[in-house]
């Protein structure tokens, strides 16, 4: 069972302290109203009529355990089907490891935030919503880029320091496509991948004949997609971003930090929620979740709730939290237990001056700043808004705006921090880490087995997504057909009862 007992676990804040207000997390830190999808605890959708559940023994037909967008796709596919479909979420919104917020009155994304057009899922979903897209300027077309390579800070145009870098990526990426041949099909190729999973980011690296400055560039590139150190990532898993980028450096800039919906990710959620009849509770943590031949009892603080199937949609670090009977497959419970290593920073930083379209590298570890990667968001009227990235949380408080402006000055000399603005998605219970990024040996040992389904529990999530995984376009992936699987499980059993 989660520890709820304390104040603070050995993983963060509990799950009772969490929703009891204690921590109320980065929002009321920066003194700013956060924008996100927030229904009230009582079941959203429960005073329409509808069909009971197809077994006369639950209460619904599924349980969703989880609102992200993993969540809330499989219930918006099950509640499609006709099925009685309720939405347990433990914080206080949906979204997941989405946070729409606000920074001086400025939409931000504290969690994820970039689609295109190479991310089928959710493009379709953005296409078929009608939702406008804007571009974040800084990582895909900047003017300047500033690096740090053996601990000197390096500056030039953006074409000149890009023969340096596009030189390493080439080397480096050149085993892709013989590990992913098809990206969305991750074992096509399962002998290529099993011989290099176990190789971490920084080893492959490490393997190369490329200069200190490359290298440098590269380990922050490497950190920057994998979120921790380099040595702590899966080089099968830079290869997969690169894949699914159609083997495209242009291209892998492009899909994952350029285009983002400018009304917002929760924009996207309000209107998956609007087109179904699922009902949600919210700031509703689920403690217990028993099955046996006929139900599943899901055991909250407020109760239990029996359905015909479960979907698990929390995020791979949190899914241990939970009691299970019978317990969960050793094989999950292994990579539970692990954990995934995404685990670093995300802010935003407003600074007075104009300094347009930056583009800054560094190594994780170097003796000049915390921040792997700092790029433009945009140039406004109040100066520029900058987003930062920073393998280790424990080098830099995001929201301490001194801290932060300190941390800049080597590379943007003299800017003045107005403010910053991060979330700290470690120390949330119900997350316990930033995007999925897998370690050496986990794709091989238990992508598979994560997808499986145990009795009349499936599960589903970013997570263990084949294509986009760590991406709202993975989460989407996994949520569709796990959604289609119970619904056919389901159905299935009803017809044959």
């Amino acid at each position: 069972m989660a520890n709820d007992k304390g104040d603070i676990s050995k993983d963060g804040v509990s799950r009772r302290k969490f929703l009891g207000g204690a921590v109320i997390g980065a929002a009321a830190a920066a003194g700013v109203g956060s924008q996100i999808l927030s229904l009230s605890a009582t079941a959203q959708g429960a005073d329409k009529e509808r069909v009971g559940p197809l077994q006369s023994n639950v209460d619904y037909d599924a349980v969703v355990i989880g609102g992200g967008f993993a969540g809330v796709t499989a219930a918006r596919e099950l509640s499609r089907s006709g099925l009685k479909t309720l939405v347990l979420e433990g914080r206080s919104r949906l979204g997941g490891r989405t946070f729409t917020s606000k920074l001086d009155g400025e939409k931000v994304e504290l969690g994820g935030t970039w689609v295109h057009w190479t991310q089928p899922n959710v493009w379709t979903e953005v296409m078929h919503y009608g939702l406008e897209i804007e571009e974040t300027v800084g990582l895909a077309s900047p003017e300047t880029v500033i690096w740090v390579t053996d601990n000197q800070v390096k500056r030039a145009p953006a074409a000149e320091a890009f023969e340096i870098f596009g030189a390493a990526c080439t080397e480096y990426y050149k085993e892709a496509h013989n590990i992913y041949p098809r990206p969305f099909d991750p074992f096509f190729a399962k002998k290529a991948l099993q011989e290099m999973d176990g190789l971490s980011a920084s080893e492959y690296l490490n393997k190369l004949s490329l200069t200190r400055e490359q290298k440098d560039m590269m380990d922050s590139w490497l950190s920057g997609n994998g979120h921790n150190y380099p040595e702590t990532i899966a080089y099968s898993e830079i290869m997969r971003w690169f894949a699914l980028s159609n083997f495209n450096m242009p291209t892998m800039f492009d899909s994952i930090a350029r285009y983002k919906i400018k009304s917002g990710t929760v924009s996207l959620l309000e209107a998956m929620v609007a087109e179904s009849d699922m009902e949600v509770q919210l700031s509703t943590p689920v403690l217990k979740v028993k099955q046996d031949s006929h139900r599943v009892l899901i055991t909250t603080e407020e109760g239990t709730i029996a359905a015909s199937a479960v979907v698990m949609a929390v995020p791979l670090n949190t899914m241990g939290d939970v009691e299970y009977s019978p317990r969960l497959s050793d094989a999950k419970s292994e990579i539970a237990s692990q954990g995934h290593a995404g685990k670093g920073v995300k802010g935003y930083i407003r600074i007075k001056q104009d300094v347009g379209n930056v583009m800054t590298y560094a190594p994780a570890r170097n003796d000049v700043t915390p921040f792997t990667s700092v790029f433009t968001d945009h140039v406004g009227e109040n100066g520029t808004l900058l987003i930062a990235f920073s393998a280790d949380p424990k080098l830099v408080d995001i929201n301490d705006s001194k801290a932060v402006e300190k941390a800049l000055h080597p590379l943007l000399p003299g800017v003045e921090v107005t403010s910053s603005y991060g979330y700290d998605w470690n120390l949330d219970p119900f997350s316990k880490g930033t995007w999925c990024t897998y370690r050496p040996g986990q794709t091989t040992r238990y992508l598979t087995e994560l997808q499986k389904r145990e009795g009349r529990l499936f599960f589903a999530g970013s997570d263990m997504a084949n294509g986009w995984r760590g991406f709202i376009d993975g989460a989407i992936e996994s949520g569709r057909e796990v959604g289609y699987q119970v619904a056919s499980y389901l159905k299935g059993k009803n017809s044959n009862a």
